[in-house]
């Protein structure tokens, strides 16, 4: 780790003879000398004094490192990520690196330090550990911040200046501390090429060059493999590159040279027309690519826990859950969406790429977004004399609809429901709204995280409407209580199970049961078929308008695929391609050339292009936090708002509730 310093007194020259010298012992003399002895023996004694304390600045090194690993192997072994981040350098790479497969085995594992020595304001410390009967050791870095120690990503004075060598098959580029070991890596890439290329590879991909790296970050860029120094994937114990570092050599080598084969897995959607649709794009993509072939597997339905996606196959055609990003099972995309020079991020409606974030890291690709709308019938409203709502109406303007417009009605009237939403839009619209002082003119300036607060305030609102005669019906328990016997078997038989579709039971012959109902732009025509409709955003406050959520749609990397840079050029062309009618492109380009905004109902155009400013993404980490569940507990009575937002699901980090 750095060159040893084996400090060494020389031996005194032979002393002349008396013979040849003589001495004039004189007051000067005699000064000089006692000067001189003092001032050597002061030397030598400063000098043990020295080598004593380094010996025990070591020891202090060593023992201090040891138990902030040690924290480290606790807190992993128990899925405690904000323990065991709490310990390493907040740094966006840094954290994404802990979640690889190669540093969570050797954390879990448990590193024992060998050495620790400081240098300037970073401590070098050499760790070893065992995996699968071998030991291994790295190099590790920690530095004091306030008094606290921290691991640290690196310090670029140990790695020295980057330097180059090229040769038949490309260019090496590598760190100067990793100079003794190129003629071993010049060698082994040459057989592999030979190897490979004896059999079948992609010719026009050589040359290449092979990017050996001080970090754990991954490229797009063509032409270019990078792949983390030994002295950080592995030595051996003789501290030369381990097997570890060959095979994971040679795997991208494999990977960048030979054709691609991915299993790609595909969710049903309500079309039913999910398979053809992506079979098509998938021919198309391959006479694109003629080095990747997609596999495409249709699922019968989305697993319960979506993680067995990301161990199964090479990706999917769904967003990750929070509790797979924890796990390490998903690719982090940040890599190849910076150094793909195909890649236009720009191109892409900010409130969807906002989605895509968790810990200032994209993790799949969008490629569009569902923005559901209120829709009210213009009939209940004139019947009721009550002011058709406006483009820019409160929440309280909307529950005093709600809470009177069917007490209004004349006699004889059908209107069942002041109000009906299905879903969770109109609770995370609220939540997202209430007590919001963003003084910005659009939600992509302003993503204030939502929090238990805002959580419990619409579960409280859900509760006030809820169940109340001509308010709102109560969906949070049992449909049989909601719905007669014929609705309900007309629902089983014909519509399925989804809530969704319960949509359709808004409508009693050719009256509606709802004054107010939240449904999706695709059916606007088909609700005006039945009876003159207005479409209106979710309600805002005098301060901000209404905030509609996003639901995102997109795919992602499974962390186990080795062909992750032929999933994300598979990703990259989905997110070029039109989305089902229902959902905004992510991508303005591809909203132009399908027309988008144009071609929607005027009416229905004007309230998308007044509420899409102010939408924003349910996130990945805010996907778990409003749940029927809670509302159900609420509504009985068993938990107060507050308690119920309370009530979140716990991120097992580092795939701890797989064990």
């Amino acid at each position: 780790m750095g060159d040893q310093f084996n400090w060494k007194i020389e031996e005194e020259a032979e002393e002349p003879s008396a013979q040849t010298t003589q001495v004039r012992w004189t007051v000067g003399s005699i000064l000089f000398w006692t000067i001189a002895i003092v001032a050597t023996v002061s030397l030598l004694a400063g000098w043990f004094i020295t080598r004593r304390e380094s010996q025990k600045g070591t020891a202090e090194l060593v023992e201090a490192t040891q138990e902030l690993l040690d924290l480290g192997q606790q807190a992993m072994a128990v899925g405690d990520g904000e323990s065991f981040f709490s310990l390493q350098d907040k740094d966006a790479d840094w954290f994404v690196a802990q979640l690889l497969p190669e540093n969570q085995v050797a954390n879990r594992n448990g590193l024992q330090v060998t050495n620790a020595e400081q240098q300037g304001i970073y401590i070098w410390a050499n760790a070893t550990w065992e995996e699968q009967g071998n030991e291994y050791q790295r190099i590790l870095f920690f530095q004091w911040r306030g008094g606290q120690l921290r691991q640290v990503p690196s310090d670029p004075l140990y790695w020295g200046n980057r330097l180059q060598a090229k040769y038949e098959w490309g260019r090496l580029e590598y760190p100067a501390i990793d100079d003794p070991w190129t003629a071993s890596m010049q060698t082994f890439v040459q057989n592999t090429v030979t190897d490979v290329c004896a059999e079948a590879c992609l010719a026009d991909r050589l040359p290449f060059t092979l990017e050996v790296r001080s970090d754990f970050r991954k490229t797009a860029e063509p032409g270019h493999i990078n792949i983390p120094s030994p002295r950080l994937l592995g030595l051996d114990s003789e501290g030369k590159p381990s097997s570890r570092f060959w095979q994971e050599l040679s795997q991208r080598i494999h990977a960048y040279l030979t054709p691609a084969t991915i299993r790609f897995a595909v969710p049903p959607l309500q079309d039913n027309k999910s398979l053809l649709r992506y079979s098509k794009l998938a021919e198309q993509f391959m006479a694109l690519n003629p080095g990747i072939t997609i596999e495409l597997v249709e699922l019968e339905a989305l697993p319960e826990n979506l993680s067995t996606l990301a161990l199964e196959f090479d990706g999917a055609a769904v967003p990750p859950t929070e509790a797979m990003l924890a796990a390490g099972q998903v690719h982090d995309l940040t890599d190849f969406i910076s150094s793909d020079p195909d890649f236009d991020k720009a191109d892409f409606y900010e409130q969807i790429w906002q989605g895509t974030l968790w810990r200032d890291r994209n993790w799949f690709m969008p490629v569009a977004a569902e923005m559901l709308n209120l829709y009210y019938d213009t009939t209940y409203y004139r019947l009721a004399g009550h002011a058709e709502p406006s483009s820019r109406w409160t929440w309280d303007e909307m529950v005093q609809d709600v809470s009177s417009i069917v007490d209004d009605q004349p006699e004889l009237n059908e209107l069942v429901w002041g109000f009906l939403d299905v879903g969770l839009d109109s609770l995370f619209s609220y939540a997202y709204n209430w007590n919001n002082q963003c003084s910005e003119t659009a939600t992509v300036y302003c993503q204030t995280p939502l929090s238990t607060d805002n959580v419990a305030a619409a579960l409280e609102w859900y509760k006030q409407l809820a169940g109340q005669p001509g308010q709102m019906p109560d969906l949070s328990g049992e449909l049989s209580d909601v719905f007669s016997a014929t609705e309900m078997s007309a629902l089983e038989t014909v519509l399925g199970e989804e809530r969704q579709t319960l949509l359709l039971l808004n409508f009693q012959g050719s009256r509606r049961k709802a004054a107010i109902w939240v449904d999706s732009p695709v059916n606007y025509e088909f609700n005006l078929l039945l009876s003159p409709v207005g479409v209106v955003p979710f309600p805002g406050s005098d301060r901000f308008d209404g905030i509609t959520p996003l639901w995102l749609r997109g795919g992602f990397i499974s962390q186990q695929s080795e062909r992750p840079l032929a999933v994300w050029q598979w990703l990259k062309f989905l997110s070029y391609q039109s989305p089902a009618p229902r959902f905004i492109p992510a991508r303005p380009s591809v909203a132009a050339e399908m027309a988008y905004w144009t071609v929607l109902p005027r009416p229905l155009s004007d309230v998308m292009r007044t509420a899409f400013p102010f939408a924003r993404p349910v996130t990945m980490e805010e996907l778990g936090m409003l749940r029927w569940d809670q509302v159900m507990a609420v509504v009985s009575g068993e938990l107060s708002a507050e308690e119920a937002a309370q009530d979140q699901p716990a991120i097992h980090w580092f795939g701890y509730d797989r064990e």
